[in-house]
């Protein structure tokens, strides 16, 4: 290549890198002010707040409703009964508050004496270190849940007859009972000593600890209403206290009436067994069953305390 070529040559690549290396510091330059003028891009906060006191408390539950007695006890009303006295024990305390009379007025048991008929076998067994067998757990419940009297009576003298009576007052120490000899439904107690009879069948004494669940259970099974008097197999025993109960303390509860017609009329007894309490209603009335049934139900409600 001639001379002269080979200077124009040279002098349009030194124009070109020199116009590239201006680009380049140029675009460096810009670059920079960019980074420094540019705001800065916020870096998301990871950060976890600390709960609220709305978030984390549980809701706020209702106060449930419960048993108490009303200042004057007295002012329960009779309810068409001619002798009515009640009872009722505080499981926790141990208080028992009722009708003036609830030490001393005495009432037949009738069939609300079966399920220590059915706790007193159930406890032999068990310090004996003997297991009922299934056909016996089978009459021990349909004697509470149907009021069954032939069982009743089976299970009062395979336990000795009057030794079950004399069980039940020195094991559940109660105070006021009189037996009459070979009839258990005979036996009389006060509503003082019924509501602690109802602990005792509550707490372990009655049944041992091993069954008292399952008593409990089968008393809250009782079925049949005041008209399903079938027969002395079959007899409904479903009222009374449980219903002036509101259902959350009903279904919770335990039961067992008594009831059978002399010539002073209905003589009538109900038992309930709840987990913070124990209620004994006895009464006896001329105006029928039903008029029994009711008396229970009416002191049940009126000592439903609602917050």
């Amino acid at each position: 290549m001639p001379p002269r070529v080979l200077l124009i040559v040279g002098l349009i690549a030194a124009t070109a890198v020199g116009l590239l290396g201006a680009s380049l510091i140029a675009a460096s330059r810009d670059n920079v002010v960019a980074r420094i003028t540019q705001p800065a891009r916020e870096t998301p906060d990871t950060t976890l707040s600390a709960p609220t006191d709305e978030a984390t408390a549980p809701p706020e539950q209702p106060a449930a409703a419960g048993l108490a007695a009303p200042r004057n006890p007295n002012s329960i009303a009779m309810g068409g009964a001619w002798l009515l006295g009640w009872a009722l024990l505080d499981r926790e305390t141990g208080v028992v508050a009722g009708s003036k009379n609830s030490a001393t007025m005495t009432n037949t048991v009738e069939s609300m004496i079966k399920p220590w008929i059915a706790a007193d076998h159930l406890r032999r067994l068990a310090e004996g270190g003997r297991e009922p067998t299934t056909q016996t757990l089978k009459e021990l419940n349909v004697m509470i849940v149907d009021s069954h009297d032939p069982m009743a009576e089976k299970y009062y003298q395979i336990g000795g007859s009057d030794a079950v009576i004399d069980r039940l007052i020195s094991i559940c120490g109660l105070t006021q009972v009189r037996i009459k000899p070979t009839l258990w439904s005979w036996t009389e107690m006060t509503p003082r000593d019924a509501v602690a009879y109802g602990q005792c069948l509550a707490d372990g004494r009655g049944s041992s600890p091993r069954w008292t669940s399952w008593l409990l259970e089968a008393m809250k099974q009782v079925r049949g209403g005041v008209t399903d008097q079938i027969s002395g197999e079959v007899q409904g025993g479903r009222w009374g206290i449980v219903d002036g109960l509101p259902p959350s303390l009903a279904q919770d509860t335990s039961i067992k009436n008594g009831w059978t017609l002399y010539k002073d009329g209905w003589h009538i007894n109900c038992l309930a067994v709840h987990p913070e309490w124990t209620l004994a209603v006895m009464l006896r009335t001329g105006r029928g069953l039903q008029a029994g049934a009711n008396a229970c139900k009416s002191v049940a409600a009126a000592l439903v305390v609602n917050p």
